[in-house]
C-alpha cells in the first residue's frame, strides 16, 4: 500500500472518536473522556498565547481566563501539590447561538474548559478539554445534525492546540455516565413591564446567595450580545446567559492535596445555563450534576465523595430558596422543527468559515492508478489512550508563598527626611515609613465647588460623570500641563489625568494621588519634582485632607502585582488596532471624554455596561475614582491596563477573597473596552 495511505488512515484511525463525529452508546464498556496534548516541560507561556491570541482564528473566544490558580491554594492553604493549574473557558459563539434555538441545554458546556495542570514532581504538562461526544452525553442530546455542528470544530481546535504546544495527544477513558447527569430547574416570576429589571433583582440575588455561601461567580457569558446579530439569532428568547460557579475549598479538595486528582478540572468550573424565552414569565436553568466527576473519574476518595454530595446537596438547597424547583427537562422549542430546516440551509455559508478552521491541516496529493487524489489530513499528532490511573500519583510538597514586597528593598528618600523629622505628623500624600496611600479623603463638597478649586488650583475640567447607577458618585477627570508633560511618552498616557470622586451618599470626597499613580505609571520616567509638585497644589487648596488607608509600599509600584502570576503595568491589553480608532469612538455614547496628548497619543474614557460596574458595590465604592476606564490610543493600537492590575492597584487593600467576589470583572471590563471599537 502507498506509504502516504498507510499514513492518511493510521492518522484518520487514532484520532478520538468524537473528532469524527461518531455517536457511542453510554452502555459501551468504556468512551473517551478527554484529549490531553501532554508536553514536557511547563508550557504555561505557551498555553496563555494559545487561548489568548490562537484560539480567535478557528473561531473560538475566551471568556473569563483563570491562571495559577494553584497560586491561590498555596497563599490559603500554605502548600500546593500543583506547580501549574490555569482555566481557559473557550466557546465558539458562532457555533452554539444556532443550536441553542434547537436544545438549549448545549449551554451547559458553552464555554467549556481548556485546563492546564502541572504537578509539582511529574515535569508534564496536560492541556486538556472534555471531548464534545461526552459532553453532548451528558446533556442527553442525540439529535444528530446538534451533535455534528457541535463537535465539527473540535477538529481544528485539537489541531490548533497540536500544532502551538507539540507533544503527545493522549485520551483517558471513562466506563459509565451516572443516571442522573443533569439537574433543571424553573421559576415563575410575575410578568414586569421591564425584564430587565427583573433580572438585575434575580442576578443581584443569585450572586449573593452563592457567594454567601463560598461560591465564586467564575464566569458570566450573556449569549444575547456575544455576536452583533445574536438577538437576531436568538429570536426565539428574550435573555439567555450562563454562570460559571467555583468553590475554592471543593476544588482544593479535588485537585489537590494527597491524592490529587487535577484531571477533575475538566469540568471545572460548573456552569449553569438560564435563559426566558419570548412570551413566558418562566426562567429556566441547568446544570451537570457533580455526580459526573464522581462516576466518569470513578473517584473513591471518601473525602472527596463527601465533599460532592455536600455541594450537591447545597447548590440544590440555594436554588430553592431563589423560588426555584425541579423539573424533569426543559420544555421542547415549538420551533424546532423550522430552526433545523433553517440551520440546514447554513450549510454553504458556513463552509466558508469552516474553510477557515481547517487551516491547520496540510493537503498531499496521491496517485492511486491513474488518477491524482487531493486529500486534507488535519496536523493532530499520535494519539495514546491511557488510564486515568496514570494522572493521579501526587506528591505534597509545601512551598513558601512569595511575600509581596520588592526585592532589595531600600527605602525612599521620603521616608528618610520623615524619620529625621520630630514633627509626629505627615505631610498629605507623601511617603511614610516606606508606604504612600493612594487616595486623599476629604470632607464632603459639591461637585461645583470641587470644580473650582481644582480652577484655582490651575488645573483644566475634562469631564464629570457619574460612575454608577443611582447617579450619587461623580468622577471629575482633571488635567494639567504638568501630567501631559509626564504622559507624552510611550505607553505612560495613563498619567494624562487625575480623578477627584463625589460620593453624595457618605458625604465624602476622595482624590487620586499624583505621587502614587506617578510612580505605578511612570515606570522608569518617574518625574518625582513635578509629581510632589501638583500634589502641593492639591493639598494647598483642598484643606483637611487625610491619607487614606489604601496604602502600598512606594518602592514596590514600578512593579505591582497583586500576587504570583498576575500581571503588571506593562503587560497591557490590546482591544483594538488600525488606522480609524478615533474615528470609531467619536459618537460613541458610552465615550465620556477624550483626550490629546503631544506625542500624538490619545486617552479615551468610557462608561462601563450597567452590570459591569456593579462591582463597586461589592468592594467598596469611595475608591470608584479609577472610573470611567480609561484607553491609551496610541500607534494604531487601543490598549488598556489588564484590568486584574488596574482594580488591584485602584484598590490596594484588596484582599484576595474580595478579588474573588468580582472574578469575573475584569474579563467584563476588557469587553466593554473591545466593544467601544465595533
Amino acid at each position: 500500500m502507498n506509504k502516504f495511505i498507510k499514513r492518511t488512515l493510521l492518522t484518520l484511525s487514532i484520532l478520538p472518536a468524537i473528532l469524527i463525529a461518531n455517536t457511542p452508546s453510554k452502555t459501551s464498556k468504556t468512551h473517551d473522556l478527554a484529549i490531553y496534548h501532554t508536553v514536557t516541560g511547563n508550557v504555561e507561556k505557551e498555553y496563555n498565547t494559545l487561548a489568548e491570541k490562537k484560539l480567535k482564528s478557528i473561531g473560538f473566544n475566551l471568556t473569563d481566563p483563570y491562571k495559577r490558580i494553584n497560586d491561590q491554594y498555596e497563599a490559603k492553604w500554605g502548600s500546593t501539590t500543583l506547580d501549574a493549574l490555569s482555566f481557559m473557558p473557550i466557546v465558539r459563539d458562532r457555533t452554539i447561538l444556532p443550536l441553542l434555538n434547537i436544545d438549549p441545554r448545549i449551554a451547559v458546556f458553552a464555554p467549556f474548559n481548556l485546563v492546564l495542570h502541572k504537578k509539582l514532581d511529574e515535569n508534564v504538562s496536560y492541556v486538556g478539554h472534555l471531548v464534545p461526544e461526552v459532553m453532548l452525553d451528558i446533556l442527553g442530546i442525540d439529535n444528530t445534525k446538534v451533535r455534528k455542528k457541535f463537535s465539527a470544530p473540535f477538529k481544528a481546535l485539537d489541531a490548533t492546540i497540536a500544532q502551538e504546544l507539540g507533544g503527545d495527544v493522549r485520551t483517558i477513558p471513562y466506563k459509565s455516565l451516572p443516571k442522573k447527569s443533569m439537574l433543571h430547574y424553573e421559576l415563575e416570576f410575575k410578568t414586569e413591564k421591564d425584564l430587565g429589571s427583573f433580572i438585575d433583582k434575580f442576578q443581584d440575588k443569585f450572586e449573593i446567595a452563592f457567594t454567601d455561601k463560598g461560591y465564586l461567580i467564575a464566569g458570566y457569558h450573556n449569549f444575547m450580545d456575544a455576536t452583533p446579530d445574536a438577538s437576531t439569532i436568538l429570536s426565539d428568547y428574550n435573555a439567555f446567559w450562563t454562570y460559571s460557579l467555583c468553590h475554592l475549598k471543593f476544588s482544593h479538595t479535588i485537585f489537590d492535596t494527597e491524592g490529587a486528582r487535577p484531571e477533575a478540572a475538566l469540568f471545572a468550573p460548573c456552569t449553569m445555563y438560564m435563559y426566558v424565552r419570548k412570551d413566558t414569565n418562566i426562567l429556566t436553568l441547568g446544570m451537570f450534576s457533580l455526580e459526573n466527576w464522581q462516576d466518569t473519574l470513578d473517584i473513591q476518595s471518601k473525602k472527596r465523595v463527601q465533599i460532592m454530595n455536600s455541594l450537591s446537596t447545597e447548590i440544590s438547597d440555594i436554588l430553592k430558596h431563589l423560588g426555584m424547583h425541579a423539573i424533569s427537562k426543559p420544555k421542547t422549542n415549538k420551533k424546532t422543527i423550522e430552526i433545523e430546516a433553517k440551520v440546514s440551509t447554513e450549510k454553504i455559508q458556513e463552509s466558508k468559515q469552516d474553510n477557515k478552521d481547517t487551516k491547520n491541516t496540510h493537503v498531499e496529493k496521491i496517485k492511486i492508478g491513474n488518477k491524482l487524489v487531493v486529500i486534507t489530513i488535519p496536523e493532530v499528532p499520535k494519539v495514546i489512550k491511557c488510564n486515568s490511573s496514570s494522572y493521579n500519583a501526587a506528591n505534597n510538597r509545601g512551598i513558601t508563598f512569595s511575600k509581596r514586597t520588592p526585592p532589595n528593598y531600600k527605602p525612599h528618600s521620603f521616608d528618610k527626611a520623615q524619620k529625621s523629622k520630630t514633627s509626629a505628623h505627615t505631610r498629605i500624600g507623601e511617603v511614610n515609613h516606606g508606604k504612600i496611600s493612594a487616595y486623599l479623603r476629604g470632607k464632603y463638597i459639591t461637585a461645583d465647588i470641587a470644580k473650582k478649586k481644582l480652577k484655582e488650583a490651575g488645573f483644566d475640567i475634562i469631564t464629570a460623570v457619574p460612575v454608577n447607577k443611582k447617579g450619587d458618585l461623580t468622577s471629575i477627570v482633571f488635567t494639567d500641563k504638568s501630567l501631559l508633560t509626564m504622559a507624552s511618552k510611550e505607553n505612560r498616557g495613563f498619567m494624562a489625568s487625575l480623578r477627584l470622586l463625589i460620593d453624595d451618599k457618605e458625604k465624602t470626597i476622595s482624590i487620586t494621588n499624583p505621587l502614587y499613580l506617578a510612580k505605578g505609571f511612570l515606570q522608569d520616567n518617574f518625574d518625582e519634582t513635578l509629581a510632589n509638585k501638583i500634589l502641593v497644589r492639591l493639598t494647598t487648596h483642598f484643606t483637611n485632607l487625610t491619607n487614606s488607608k489604601d496604602t502600598l509600599k512606594f518602592q514596590l509600584l514600578p512593579n505591582y502585582q497583586f500576587m504570583k502570576g498576575m500581571p503588571h503595568y506593562q503587560d497591557m491589553v490590546e482591544v483594538a488596532s488600525g488606522d480609524t480608532l478615533l474615528e470609531k469612538v467619536k459618537n460613541n455614547k458610552n465615550v465620556v471624554f477624550t483626550q490629546a496628548l503631544s506625542n500624538g497619543a490619545v486617552l479615551v474614557g468610557i462608561k462601563l455596561s450597567k452590570r459591569t460596574r456593579k462591582f463597586i458595590k461589592k468592594i467598596g465604592r469611595n475608591n470608584a475614582a479609577m472610573l470611567p476606564y480609561p484607553i491609551l490610543i496610541e500607534n494604531g493600537k487601543a490598549k488598556i491596563l489588564d484590568p486584574k492590575y488596574y482594580i488591584s492597584f485602584m484598590y490596594p487593600m484588596l484582599t484576595m477573597s474580595e478579588f474573588m467576589t468580582i472574578a469575573t470583572v475584569p474579563d467584563a471590563m476588557l469587553k466593554d473596552c473591545e466593544k467601544i471599537f465595533k
